[in-house]
């Protein structure tokens, strides 16, 4: 059941607390369990509102959402989902144990000690397959990729399996666009009873949930095999003539259909538009006292502080330096502030950034473990100190043998001296006109478009991305490996660092964004497929920035309604345009912070 009665709830949240204070650590799975293998059908008829044709509009009563989630499910407009990138998203994992369909369960063993290894779960709606680990296993460090059904350790705790689910990517509590962000957790407890199993979750979530959300979903078992397990999906044009940074989306205060349930059931819309006060039990006492005016209140920003974000900065602080390997001899390095790619082949090592350069030693040495070869190339995706903070020391450890005795090597006293700095042009200007060392500027440049190059058996290509966060920004394409590198395009930590000075604006931060998302391919129901590194923050693929775009293109429209209008900046800042997305990226100290965001925002808008 859906957490409506506060009675269920409370009696749920008890049972939870003494399951979890019974909990064994996560590497404990000796304790005899039982097997949930088989066939497994959902009731339709049990929280039909959360199946079939969905949830009525607005109605997020029972919920205890913050006014972030709110507010943001109040600005989604269904037809977002005729967007190419959002066709084919799938289900989170504990939104998928809810949908429509069959479920299958299975365990795996080792084939020599039949020791339990995993147990897998399958749901037919968006082939949701979930391994959940029960070999003690730890959970992924914080900049691992996120997936619809996340990273999921299991345990047998008296007559329930616990499993513990983090690394989600960000989905929905309900389909009529109340969401559920990626920094959420998730605790189940799986208890059979016969030819009936009960599961239990409790999904927690910082950026959109004021407290912990309980459900409960009931499942029988069938006799057979249902053959039907495929939930193919292809995306396709569905609106011709649509520009690619149109999200659709409605401005605060202005959801048409949010009064709809006021209307039809005689509600005050405060009852049904969520947060923990619409499942307390004096709820029904103050119905009569709700007026329209309280309803109104919940549809737009409240006036007061600015909250900050409650993600988890993926930064490792152990003053280390980690590796993780991505894909066709690339690997991620994180822990010096921006994140550094490397490429290593037998032609010599390759880098994308050079972190802040404050651990430039200790990345030196996780790079000869990487590569006995002496580093040939670093690519600069824009002139941030956090990304080429490391060039001089790097750069000095390397040598491009490509250019030492080239014939165009003699204009170039120290040409092969050290590893080759490639970046657009106006990385140069900028690093030569803030004084930067000379040793850590770009030599090679480009001015248009790309620029190309074919090394250790991949062709990469660096991409200019004009008027983005500066004028010189790039993001770089391994094409075999199908491996995109962001810079600070794209982060999974912060709201873009638009340096409106230095050539920035949110037009040109859209337009690189779709630029990204124009190079990618998913491999399965919207996951998956082209790895995207952002600048800062853990490893993404495409949906992690069609999201990022919505974001950009949706607090781009808020401003630039209110410039139409004649706002002033202070107007537009108050109004709090990012009110739906600060518990998720902003911040209120710090060399970047909303405030200063929607200042960009506002600039180069009015500038255009």
């Amino acid at each position: 059941m859906r957490r409506t009665l506060t009675v269920a709830a409370a009696l749920a949240v008890a049972a939870c607390a003494v399951l979890v204070a019974q909990a064994p650590g996560p590497a404990d799975t000796s304790a005899p369990g039982f097997d949930i293998s088989g066939y497994w059908t959902a009731p339709l008829y049990e929280d039909a509102l959360e199946r079939g044709a969905g949830p009525e509009l607005g109605d997020y009563g029972g919920f205890p959402i913050n006014e972030a989630a709110r507010l943001f499910a109040l600005s989604y407009d269904a037809s977002r989902v005729t967007l190419r990138h959002h066709q084919c998203d799938g289900y989170v994992a504990p939104y998928s144990v809810r949908s429509i369909g069959n479920a299958r369960a299975w365990e795996e063993r080792d084939p020599h000690t039949q020791r339990l290894i995993a147990i897998h779960w399958y749901n037919q709606t968006f082939e949701g397959h979930r391994t959940i680990w029960m070999d003690g296993r730890p959970h992924p460090p914080a900049w691992a990729p996120h997936t619809w059904m996340g990273f999921s350790t299991g345990s047998f705790v008296g007559q329930a399996l616990q499993v513990q689910t983090t690394h989600l990517k960000q989905g929905w509590l309900r389909r009529n666009g109340l969401p559920e962000s990626d920094q959420a957790t998730l605790v189940e407890f799986f208890v059979r009873h016969g030819d009936h199993l009960t599961h239990t979750s409790v999904i927690t979530d910082p950026v959109y949930l004021a407290e912990p959300e309980i459900r409960s979903t009931d499942f029988a078992r069938q006799p057979m095999d249902h053959q039907t397990w495929l939930f193919a999906c292809d995306d396709g044009e569905q609106i011709l003539g649509r520009a690619a940074d149109r999200v659709p989306n409605y401005a605060f205060g202005e959801n048409p259909f949010v009064n709809e349930m006021r209307d039809r059931y005689r509600i005050p819309a405060a009852a049904y538009l969520g947060g923990p006060e619409t499942s307390s039990p004096d709820l029904l006492t103050k119905l009569a006292s709700l007026t329209d005016a309280d309803g109104v209140a919940k549809t737009k920003p409240a006036s007061g502080p600015r909250p900050i974000s409650r993600a988890v900065d993926p930064q490792p602080r152990d003053g280390d330096v980690h590796v993780w390997p991505l894909r066709g001899g690339l690997f991620l390095l994180v822990g010096d502030s921006g994140n550094i790619v490397v490429q290593a082949g037998d032609e010599g090592a390759l880098l994308v950034n050079s972190g802040a350069g404050t651990l430039a030693e200790k990345t030196l040495a996780r790079i000869r473990q990487l590569s006995d070869k002496p580093i040939q190339y670093i690519l600069n995706t824009g002139f941030q100190p956090e990304h080429t903070g490391g060039n001089v020391a790097l750069r000095a450890s390397g040598g491009d043998p490509s250019v030492r005795g080239s014939f165009f090597a003699l204009q170039f006293a120290d040409a092969g001296v050290g590893a080759t700095i490639v970046a657009h042009q106006n990385v140069q200007n900028r690093m030569v006109a803030a004084k930067r060392a000379a040793a850590g500027v770009p030599s090679d440049t480009y001015l248009q478009e790309r620029r190309r190059t074919f090394h250790n058996g991949d062709a990469i290509e660096m991409f200019w991305q004009p008027r983005a966060v500066t004028d010189g920004d790039s993001i770089v394409h391994f094409r075999r490996a199908d491996v995109i590198v962001t810079g600070d395009v794209f982060t999974t930590t912060q709201y873009p660092p638009i340096d409106v000075p230095n050539g920035g604006s949110v037009q040109g931060e859209i337009n690189a964004l779709n630029d990204i998302l124009a190079r990618t391919v998913y491999q399965h129901e919207g996951e998956g497929g082209t790895i995207v590194v952002p600048g800062h923050g853990y490893v993404s693929d495409e949906h992690e920035v069609v999201e990022y775009r919505d974001m950009v293109v949706i607090v781009r429209d808020r401003v630039q309604a209110m410039i139409r209008k004649g706002a002033t900046l202070d107007q537009v800042t108050a109004a709090r345009p990012t009110a739906d997305y600060d518990t998720r990226y902003g911040s209120t100290s710090g060399t970047w912070t909303t405030d200063r965001f929607v200042e960009a925002v506002y600039a180069s808008l009015n500038r255009r």
